[in-house]
């Protein structure tokens, strides 16, 4: 299944599940509004694809590479 790590800068899909994060970092993410039937936006990747800027719901967020590869996409 493609992850937000396998998205190119300007691709906008939607989370379908988010298996493999740690339930700490899960609940940080649902305050911040990353949660399956959210629409994504990957704006950037930095320092040498270490983070991603990503936008949902008109806020950027920047998360950590081994985060982008646990959060499936789809649609």
């Amino acid at each position: 299944m493609k992850t937000i790590y396998d998205m190119n800068i300007g691709d906008t899909s939607v989370i379908k599940s988010m298996d493999g994060i740690s339930r700490q970092v899960f609940h940080r993410f649902l305050d911040l509004g990353i949660m399956p039937c959210a629409k994504v936006k990957l704006l950037n990747k930095i320092n040498f694809n270490q983070l991603f800027i990503i936008e949902i719901e008109d806020v950027e967020i920047c998360i950590r590479q081994k985060d982008a590869k646990n959060i499936q996409i789809g649609g």
